[in-house]
């Protein structure tokens, strides 16, 4: 074998040699740090099982058609809410017509109440306004008022007056603060919850109220302690209901409602209701109150 056999021999033994050590260094070293979505991926399933089924199944949805009977025995159709907070449970009658919309009618006076104090319209729940000396079809609305006592006896003529001096605009905001409902502040800027396009379900009402409650709502203080004073109903041993009854006159059938929540001593944890049922007699106004009480004691809500 000549010089240049051998040099071109020890080469390729040389680049043979050189392959060799280069497999086994990558045999030999760390795996490569995993991309940032396997990194979240595992973290994802750090999570305890546990915590994750627990998570899923808070505030389940349970339908009692059992409760239709106090829609039926009264030959008129609606449905009955409630959101059980010390349960983490959701409760209706009659399930697909809790998530329909309807003219939230009176029971708007409560985020209408919210909006003036918060504006300074209404100072507080003495604000007195003036009764304009037009008669009504009710005898309570025929007088001067205050803001609570406009609240109670569902005085309309005081809330358009507030409409009013807040403005449509300002009003159309403060439903997109609240998302109430569809939040349609229209088309007329004093009647809209009567007669216009403003749609709310039971489930809504109970969601708005419950972030009323809660105090997640862009609202000071101050205002969401004088809204308690207004909205304060009904009260008993241990117990205080925050509500309002409503009636849409105006549409067919006519709707009628009774949404809020009851407070007891021994539990801070609200119980939330809404009902709405077709109002096709005067004499079904009482029957919605009576209706969500006697569901309520069944649950030992109220004692």
């Amino acid at each position: 074998m000549n010089t240049r056999s051998i040099a071109r021999h020890a080469l390729l033994i040389a680049s043979i040699l050189l392959t060799a050590c280069r497999a086994a260094t990558a045999q030999a070293a760390p795996p490569a740090e995993p991309a940032p979505q396997a990194a979240t991926a595992r973290s994802t399933e750090a999570i305890p099982m546990t915590s994750r089924v627990a998570a899923a199944s808070r505030e389940r949805w349970e339908t009692r058609p059992q409760w239709q009977r106090g829609f039926s025995e009264l030959d008129t159709q609606g449905t009955l809410v409630l959101l059980d907070t010390r349960q983490h449970r959701w409760l209706a009658s009659d399930a697909r017509r809790a998530f329909e919309g309807f003219l939230p009618a009176s029971t708007f006076k409560i985020p209408m109440s919210l909006i003036a104090l918060e504006t300074g319209i209404a100072q507080d729940e003495t604000a007195a306004f003036t009764w304009d000396g037009k008669k009504r079809s009710l005898s309570a609305w025929n007088q001067d008022q205050t803001l609570a006592s406009a609240y109670q006896v569902s005085a309309v003529w005081v809330f358009q007056h507030l409409a009013r001096q807040v403005g449509q605009t300002t009003v159309q905001q403060f439903l997109y603060d609240f998302r109430y409902g569809n939040a349609i502040a229209g088309p007329v800027g004093d009647s809209f919850w009567l007669d216009g396009h403003l749609r709310i379900s039971a489930v809504g009402q109970i969601e708005f109220l419950r972030r009323l409650h809660d105090r997640a709502l862009p609202l000071s203080d101050r205002t969401y302690d004088i809204a308690r004073k207004v909205m304060l109903r009904d009260q008993g041993p241990g117990w205080k209901i925050f509500a309002k009854t409503g009636w849409a006159a105006d549409t067919t059938p006519a709707i009628g409602w009774f949404v809020g929540w009851v407070e007891q001593d021994k539990d801070p944890r609200p119980v939330y209701f809404a009902l709405n049922m077709n109002m096709s007699r005067s004499d079904l106004a009482r029957q919605r109150e009576e209706i969500v009480k006697r569901t309520l004691r069944e649950l030992s809500v109220l004692e």
